[in-house]
C-alpha cells in the first residue's frame, strides 16, 4: 500500500480514536462551509456557461470549447465537443484517480448525462467521500456508478478498466499515468483523457521510471517530478492506435480519440504544435525553470 500524504496521516488517527457518530458530526459540522462554498461554486459556473454565448467578448478568459461544471478546468467543455462528434459513444466511463469525485472529468457524464462507470480512488477518506457523492447525486440509482477504493497499479490496472465497451476513460493519479494506460489491453475506450506533466516541456519524450509506490512530493519537493511529457504520451497514444485531438488550455490534461472512431473534424495534432504550459505553475517558475529543478531526476526515454 501507499503511504499517506502528509496531511492524511491525522484524520486516519481521529477515525482510530473517536466513535463512528462523533466523527460523522464533527465532520458534518466542519464541512458546511465547504458545501455552501461549492454550492455558489456551481452557481458561478452554471453562470458562466449561459452568458459565454450572450457575451463571449466581455469574458477574459475565452477558451474556445471550455466550460467548467464538474471537471477542475474547462476538461467538460472539451470532452462533450469530443464526444458530440462520434457517431454513438458506449454511454460508460471508467476514470481512475477521482479524489472526492467533485472534480474530476467523468463527473459530468455519470452525474449530468446519466452514463455507467466506475470511479476508482486509493486514499480510503477520499474514496469514502466520492462514495457519499454519489450517493447523494444518484438518489436511488448509485449502482450506476461504482466506486472502488484501490490504488491503481500496471499489475491490477488492467482489470479495474474491464473488459466491455468503453466510451472514456480518464486517469490522473499524478505519476503513473504514462505505466497505466500503457498496461491496459482489456478495453478499447474511444475517448482518452490523461494528465501530461508540462514541467517536462513540449519535446522530450519521458516518464518518470515505473514505481507502484510513487509520490511527486516525496520524490521531489517541488512536486513538479511526476507523470510523462505530452510528447511521451503522444507516442504511447500512436502505439495503441489513438491520435492526441487537444489539450486543455491550463497545460494539465491531454485528450485522445482512437483512430477507428475519430472523424474528420477531429485532426489528429502534434504534441509540440498544441503543448500549453502549466497554468499555475508558470505564476511561480517559467517553464524551462521548472524543467531546471528536475532536470537531474531518473527519467525513461520512450
Amino acid at each position: 500500500m501507499i503511504p499517506p500524504e502528509p496531511g492524511i496521516a491525522h484524520r486516519a488517527w481521529l477515525r482510530r480514536r473517536l466513535p463512528p457518530a462523533l466523527l460523522r458530526r464533527i465532520n458534518h459540522l466542519a464541512h458546511i462551509d465547504d458545501r455552501l462554498f461549492e454550492a455558489e461554486a456551481r452557481r458561478a459556473q452554471l453562470a458562466r456557461l449561459v452568458m459565454r454565448d450572450r457575451f463571449p467578448g466581455l469574458f477574459r478568459d475565452n477558451e474556445e470549447g471550455e466550460f467548467q461544471i464538474y471537471s477542475q478546468n474547462g476538461e467538460d467543455g472539451i470532452l462533450l465537443g469530443i464526444l458530440s462528434r462520434l457517431a454513438a459513444p458506449p454511454k460508460s466511463f471508467v476514470e481512475i484517480g477521482v479524489e472526492d469525485g467533485l472534480e474530476c472529468n467523468t463527473a459530468i457524464l455519470g452525474f449530468v448525462l446519466g452514463w455507467d462507470g466506475r470511479m476508482v480512488e486509493g486514499e480510503p477518506f477520499r474514496a469514502a467521500a466520492a462514495q457519499r457523492l454519489v450517493e447523494r447525486m444518484l438518489a436511488g440509482k448509485s449502482n450506476r456508478i461504482e466506486v472502488r477504493q484501490v490504488f491503481a497499479t500496471a499489475e491490477n490496472v488492467d482489470q479495474l478498466a474491464g473488459s466491455g465497451p468503453l466510451g472514456v476513460l480518464s486517469i490522473d493519479v499524478d505519476g503513473m499515468d504514462y505505466w497505466l494506460w500503457k498496461a491496459i489491453s482489456g478495453t478499447r475506450p474511444e475517448v482518452v483523457i490523461i494528465e501530461y506533466n508540462a514541467s517536462l516541456g513540449p519535446d522530450r519524450a519521458v516518464t518518470v521510471p515505473y514505481d507502484p509506490a510513487f509520490s511527486a512530493f516525496r520524490a521531489h519537493p517541488s512536486g513538479y517530478y511526476h507523470g510523462a511529457s505530452l510528447a511521451a504520451l503522444e507516442k504511447l497514444g500512436r502505439a495503441k492506435g489513438y491520435s492526441l485531438v487537444a489539450v486543455d488550455s491550463a497545460g494539465v490534461n491531454a485528450f485522445f480519440v482512437h483512430d477507428a472512431v475519430r472523424p474528420e473534424t477531429l485532426p489528429a495534432r502534434g504534441a509540440a504544435e498544441i503543448f500549453r504550459p502549466h497554468r499555475v505553475r508558470t505564476k511561480t517558475h517559467s517553464q524551462p525553470q521548472q524543467w531546471e529543478l528536475i532536470r537531474g531526476m531518473s527519467y525513461e526515454n520512450v
